[in-house]
């Protein structure tokens, strides 16, 4: 811990359960009360909302500027020496792109971090995510094994690629379900399941494979007026810690399912899926009605 300081439950102002994440639409970082101990908290990390000791401006952005997590972080713990130290990222386990929605870890003290980042360097953290992307993935599940290595855009963005001489990076797309916007466009809606955690991981590979993210120009995506942000959600996470395990799903927020309500099943055997994967639940609870909707 830090010096002798204990460790306190953090204000009840600043938490927030999953279930009212289902309902509301929440636009700063809370803490999520189920999913969280002394010394490792759980945050939700809304969109627009950056996770990086420095932010570069993207002057095509279409927002405003970004909320430093950090900068929340400090307000409101100011009194832990960790929310002051760059060299730890203030106690950011791993980091969101500042689009992407979702979980975060942030350790309050120096013991739950390094604990925490050891789980990651041993690959026994669990983390999921939900996209959207152009075209269609079919052949479920995949396992995409392309190197990836560390750029910049023409813009000054961080911009990742593939390279032979680039860092291991292993991204399985767990799950796909096809779906069509009136037009007919097709689109993957996806589980995706990280076992590295490089730089722009999903959004790099996915875009290597021909299916680069919904609202993503970064990577060669669309930008439809119906989606202002890329289609990428941190939606589960899970670890063992000392105290016992940490485990969380955060809902997709609004933005996100309403910018895939447009969309409608593809084929019939999306159409009438109704148990079993995340993707085929997602959809539902979407409000689209599979077994209904289907495309002509």
């Amino acid at each position: 811990m830090d010096g002798s300081e204990q460790l306190m439950p953090p204000p009840a102002e600043l938490c927030i359960s999953v279930a009212r994440l289902e309902t509301d639409v929440i636009s700063e970082p809370l803490i999520l009360s189920e999913a969280s101990q002394p010394e490792l908290y759980a945050l939700w990390k809304p969109p627009n909302c950056s996770a990086a000791s420095e932010e570069i401006r993207n002057p095509a952005a279409r927002s405003e500027e970004p909320l430093a997590l950090r900068n929340w972080l400090q307000e409101h713990f100011g009194h832990r020496a960790i929310v002051h130290d760059e060299s730890v990222t203030y106690g950011m386990v791993h980091r969101l792109d500042r689009f992407t929605s979702g979980v975060l870890l942030w350790a309050p003290c120096y013991q739950g971090l390094y604990e925490a980042r050891l789980q990651f360097a041993a690959r026994r953290v669990q983390k999921e995510y939900l996209c959207l992307a152009q075209g269609v993935v079919k052949d479920v599940p995949l396992l995409i094994k392309a190197r990836i290595a560390e750029g910049s855009s023409e813009l000054g963005a961080t911009r990742s690629y593939i390279s032979p001489i680039g860092r291991h990076a292993f991204t399985e797309v767990v799950d796909s379900a096809t779906l069509a916007d009136p037009d007919g466009q097709l689109f993957s809606l996806m589980q995706v399941r990280l076992h590295t955690g490089r730089t722009h991981q999903i959004r790099c590979h996915l875009a290597h494979e021909g299916h680069p993210l919904v609202g993503d120009p970064v990577y060669g995506g669309i930008t439809p007026s119906w989606c202002q942000r890329h289609w990428l959600h941190a939606w589960k996470l899970s670890l063992q810690m000392t105290r016992g395990p940490v485990a969380v799903q955060v809902p997709v927020p609004h933005d996100l399912r309403r910018a895939v309500q447009r969309l409608r099943p593809a084929e019939v055997a999306d159409a009438f899926r109704t148990t079993g994967p995340a993707t085929s639940h997602l959809v539902n609870f979407y409000g689209i009605n599979l077994s209904h909707e289907l495309v002509p």
